[in-house]
């Protein structure tokens, strides 16, 4: 593991604010490497900054990893002691998480890491074949010994340059996988060097549009991005955390709950529809900053909390108006097939390191209309339109149904494909045990998803980097 991390605010005329200190999604770029650096496994991480804001001074010190020091000299002496690799990033950098976790990943070595083709914009050429990208992993008495004799050389370029004549080699970004099992779904490379105000509000846009997930639902995926994506633009500036908005929109959901349950139907249903994009407002801020709880995996429990009391709420609502126990027992039949859903995609998920609803085309598309909170909900409005709440329970109901059977179909087809891919011994049983009057299943077939085949080798860093599972929800 690489234990340490320098980084810089970077140098500015008399007057004029250090590159590091320019902020893009709502933190300073120092800051936002020190949160990347520190998400990805770093220990220690020393921070050139002569001068920085109070606030954020006060930010970075809560954090005991990070020591900030004064001058080149002071960090080739915090440095004396360590012998293993250090990695550096450029001032000002706006880097891609997977491009930090690519480096770091073990078995770590030294490396530069270079765009060899399709360059973004604002990267330095380094020579005919490569450029700049703004990354660097050194060992620790190189990059000392360079800074020790710094004088007035820029910083990060001077590493860049004894790397090259230590004979450092170089690592191409663009040989990334692409594919972001954390997203589901392929998000080129975030890559930005922001040097005014128009470059610093397109890298905000770009950081916002890297948080949309894909693989959702319709509704999420067609009508909720517009509406989530200007929410964050409005929070990301403030002090709102994404556990801020979650418990916002908890309480939201328990009024809904309240609603339908005191016979207020079109209250409850329109506080669901309004909850469905604010739902995925936390999870893309957090990504967006991130700012990430090791409390976020409650979140999905807490949503699957709120979603099963509409059901009952909406359920007892009905059985007192005079549907009865069928009331009762299609709110309950909808909660066991969501929950079985659930449950199953849940251990896919952990058996194969790979969501269902994203292994395949079929998956994918299915995932589109399949039966989830939001799409029976939308479904229910034009029934309720004309009154009819407990055709549309019912309607549910068999909505949730038909998704758990070919949930189902797809669980224990693609179980079995993963299964064969990944076990000689599963492979042998299954061809074992073949009935005689079916097609013969290919050997050698792998039955893994487009990008999972690749990550197989195994990128499974993924996503804007292997991030913890804060807000993974909607969207």
């Amino acid at each position: 593991m690489v234990a340490l991390c320098l980084l810089s605010i970077g140098e500015a005329a008399p007057g004029e604010r250090p590159p590091g200190l320019a902020e893009v999604a709502g933190i300073t770029l120092v800051e936002r490497q020190v949160r990347q650096v520190r998400l990805a496994g770093v220990e220690r991480v020393l921070l050139l900054a002569p001068v920085l804001p109070d606030a954020l001074a006060a930010r970075l010190g809560r954090d005991p990893a990070v020591q900030r020091v004064a001058t080149p000299e002071a960090a080739a002496r915090a440095m004396a002691a360590d012998d293993g690799l250090c990695l550096v990033i450029a001032p000002g950098l706006l880097a891609d998480q997977r491009m930090i976790a690519a480096m770091l990943a073990p078995p770590a070595a030294p490396a530069q890491a270079v765009f060899g083709t399709d360059p973004p914009a604002g990267a330095l050429r380094l020579d005919s074949t490569a450029f700049d990208a703004g990354l660097l992993l050194l060992p620790a008495p190189l990059a000392a010994r360079t800074l020790a004799r710094l004088g007035d050389w820029e910083m990060f370029g001077t590493l860049a340059r004894a790397a090259a004549e230590t004979g450092v080699p170089r690592r191409d970004m663009r040989a990334l996988e692409t594919y972001a099992p954390a997203l589901r779904r392929a998000a080129p490379l975030l890559w930005a060097m922001p040097k005014d105000a128009a470059g610093l509000a397109a890298a905000t846009q770009a950081v916002v549009a890297q948080a949309q997930k894909g693989c959702l639902d319709w509704p999420a995926r067609f009508l909720h991005p517009p509406i989530e994506n200007a929410l964050v633009r409005l929070l990301l500036p403030t002090r709102i955390t994404p556990n801020l908005v979650t418990l916002f929109t908890a309480l939201l959901g328990l009024a809904a709950t309240a609603a339908f349950a005191l016979g207020v139907p079109w209250a409850g249903l329109a506080l669901v529809l309004i909850i469905g994009p604010l739902d995925g407002v936390d999870g893309k801020l957090a990504r967006s900053r991130i700012e990430f709880s090791r409390w976020g995996d409650l979140e999905h429990v807490l949503d699957k909390l709120l979603e099963y009391s509409w059901y009952l709420a909406l359920g007892g609502w009905l059985a007192h108006a005079g549907h009865g126990l069928a009331a009762w027992l299609a709110a309950l039949g909808i909660i066991a097939f969501a929950l079985a859903e659930a449950t199953q995609g849940e251990f896919f998920r952990r058996f194969t390191g790979r969501q269902l609803d994203d292994w395949g085309p079929f998956e994918r598309r299915f995932r589109l209309v399949a039966g989830r909170r939001n799409t029976f909900f939308w479904s229910l409005l034009p029934l309720a339109a004309f009154g009819l709440w407990f055709e549309g329970l019912l309607m549910i109901l068999a909505y949730a149904t038909l998704t758990f059977a070919i949930h189902q179909w797809r669980f224990l087809l693609r179980l079995g494909e993963h299964g064969r891919a990944v076990s000689g011994t599963i492979r042998a049983s299954f061809a074992a045990t073949a009935y005689a009057f079916l097609p013969k299943a290919d050997g050698g077939s792998s039955g893994m998803p487009e990008a999972a085949g690749r990550a197989a080798g195994g990128d499974r860093s993924g996503g804007p980097a292997a991030a913890p599972a804060r807000h993974d929800g909607a969207a």
